[in-house]
């Protein structure tokens, strides 16, 4: 057991423990390597689905089309504004009620 403790290094020795704070300092210093995940499988899956899925180059694009959903929505304003051009004219003006309203047969009359 002797020769097993003296094979160890001494937490006391300057040399191990410069050898330990270097591979720390080596450790903590480096970045690791960013991987697109997301890129890679979007890319095998089209490959694979020969252009089915991921065919088109905006839905994968890093920058979201500001432009096409401006255009959608003024397209989409635009189409609301001619509903209520077209439809407000027609809502027309409220019909008067006599005021004692006739009566209603609840139960229909049953002729055997």
């Amino acid at each position: 057991m002797t020769e097993d403790r003296d094979s160890l290094p001494r937490l006391s020795d300057p040399d191990g423990d410069a050898d330990v704070r270097n591979l720390l300092r080596g450790a903590l210093r480096e970045e690791p390597a960013t991987v697109d995940v997301l890129a890679g499988v979007q890319k095998k899956l089209r490959e694979r689905s020969g252009g089915k899925f991921y065919a088109d180059e905006w839905s994968t694009a890093k920058q979201p089309p500001t432009l096409t959903f401006l255009v959608t929505s003024a397209l989409m304003l635009a189409m609301i504004v001619i509903a209520y051009a077209v439809l407000a004219p027609l809502r027309g003006q409220a019909a008067s009620v006599k005021t004692e309203p006739a009566p209603i047969d609840v139960l229909p009359t049953i002729h055997r």
